[in-house]
């Protein structure tokens, strides 16, 4: 088994230490009638709870059946998304290879075409992981300083370039800071985000007069996915740990 492993969204549990909660006056369901008709109940909220923190719960609807699903954190799916280009990346190149040399410009394409998807999925994922993670980081109910105001999370997350989360506001809310403590890593981030612009607004940049992308071609094969998505990983890990795990072969790597 490879892939990663689906952490949850929780909150952590008030400091006053108000974690147990007393639920005798909570009314039982008995019936799938009773069920069906809670989870219509839009004021009705649920959650889980459990060693350290709470966990809320995600009423939706599918196919007209309602259900109740523990709110998985998307960061984790994003993140899978991009652990999975790996492979996918190799074999993708591999196939590249096969006919570089002796078929015609035409006949690469498609393998081209596949080297392409599977690395933008991986360079764009890895991306979105970072970003909404650092919009989880962000405080609820408490305003953050920037530039010298107090701000509220959505100012944040709305306005505040990518640039400023990650090098000024994350670092000061959490009383430590990647860039310093990994001075190595850092740059590997702001490739990650060049490329993931130019993916994203894919410019045309007319080199010969006839050709149009040519340097997003080649960034993309020569891209270093792996470097990427385990720059990610420490990132991400190194503000809230073990949020990001790894299988591979049946272990699980942290």
């Amino acid at each position: 088994m490879k892939g990663t492993k689906i952490n949850y969204k929780g909150l952590d549990y008030n400091q006053d230490g108000d974690r147990p909660v007393d639920l005798s006056s909570v009314p039982k369901v008995t019936s799938e009638k009773q069920l069906r008709k809670v989870l219509r109940n839009k004021e009705f909220m649920y959650m889980v709870m459990g060693e350290d923190k709470l966990y809320g719960v995600n009423k939706l609807t599918y196919k007209r059946k309602h259900f109740l699903l523990m709110e998985p954190n998307p960061v984790t799916f994003y993140f899978s998304l991009a652990f999975d280009s790996l492979d996918q990346l190799e074999n993708a190149r591999a196939l590249l290879s096969e006919v570089l040399l002796d078929s015609p410009p035409s006949a690469k394409a498609a393998p081209f075409s596949l080297v392409f998807r599977v690395a933008s999925v991986g360079v764009i994922f890895s991306f979105f992981a970072i970003e909404a993670f650092m919009n989880q980081m962000l405080p609820d109910y408490a305003l953050i300083n920037y530039d010298g105001k107090l701000v509220e999370k959505d100012t944040i997350q709305r306005w505040v370039p990518f640039d400023d989360k990650i090098s000024r506001i994350i670092p000061d809310l959490c009383k430590k800071d990647f860039e310093t403590r990994h001075p190595r890593k850092m740059p590997i981030i702001w490739k990650l985000k060049k490329l993931r612009d130019e993916l994203s607004h894919l410019k045309e940049k007319r080199t010969n007069g006839f050709t149009s992308y040519d340097n997003v071609y080649q960034d993309i094969l020569e891209v270093n996915l792996k470097s990427i998505v385990s720059t990610v990983k420490s990132f991400i890990n190194f503000y809230q740990p073990g949020l990001i795990q790894n299988y591979r072969n049946k272990t699980l790597i942290k």
